[in-house]
């Protein structure tokens, strides 16, 4: 009755082990999954940067301005200073 009585405990204690084990694994891959989402974010907000300056340079004519085109340009223009 010793035995089993010790087997049983062991058991338990495992299972309370692989349980606190896992809330821990889970704990850490919530915050990667955040970290990961925050460089996703920041990767597709440089991707759009690229893909705007990309846009300008094939729109370019050689020889003619771009500053109609430049947005932080017709902001200062507007508000009647320089950049």
């Amino acid at each position: 009755m010793n035995l089993r009585a010790a087997l049983s405990a062991g058991l338990s204690l495992g299972a309370v082990f692989a349980a606190l084990a896992a809330c821990f694994l889970q704990n850490s891959n919530h915050a990667r999954a955040e970290e990961l989402s925050r460089m996703q974010r920041q990767w597709e907000m440089v991707a759009a940067a690229n893909a705007q300056m990309r846009a300008r340079v094939e729109s370019h004519v050689p020889g003619v301005s771009n500053d109609e085109l430049d947005a932080t340009v017709r902001a200062s223009s507007e508000k009647g200073g320089e950049l």
